[in-house]
């Protein structure tokens, strides 16, 4: 848990000083913080595709992930900041692969959805879309953890 906190810690002042953008470190640290002070978002990268917090605009969304060897507990949480309902859908190795979880967003809301089992390793995709193709807004955090009971933090 000092781990977790300490690498957090480096990764949110990198941002606010101005450092590099990415933390390199390869490990389960997939929390992300909350908006920034300022109210800007910033994307948390750890080790390749593994998306920790990851801004959404735009009419469609779709980003993949890497799920390391024994880190398949996954937590996913949008925040939705758009007048869209929005349709979050994660598969496994495709984007029209096996369905891991699906979940629907009101406009304005928050939800936080966790695997009800370890996923296995390798590429994911997280997609986003409206029912009718609107514009989306808002924040896309996907935690990874080693057992069951880690992915708490909402």
């Amino acid at each position: 848990m000092k781990f977790r906190m300490v690498v957090l810690l480096l990764a949110f002042i990198t941002v606010v000083t101005g450092c590099a953008s990415t933390v390199t470190q390869k490990n389960v640290i997939q929390d992300a913080p909350e908006l920034l002070p300022s109210g800007e978002s910033a994307a948390f990268i750890v080790d390749d595709n593994e998306i920790v917090h990851f801004p959404i605009s735009g009419p469609s969304f779709n980003k993949d992930l890497n799920i390391p060897a024994h880190f398949g507990w996954v937590k996913v949480r949008v925040h939705n900041t758009s007048s869209e309902t929005l349709r979050v859908r994660v598969t496994q190795d495709t984007i029209t692969g096996t369905e891991k979880m699906f979940f629907e967003v009101a406009p304005g809301a928050q939800k936080a959805v966790n695997g009800t089992q370890p996923w296995a390793t390798g590429t994911h995709w997280v997609a986003l879309s409206t029912k009718n193709g609107g514009m989306m807004s808002g924040f896309l955090s996907v935690e990874l953890e080693n057992t069951k009971e880690e992915p708490k933090k909402m």
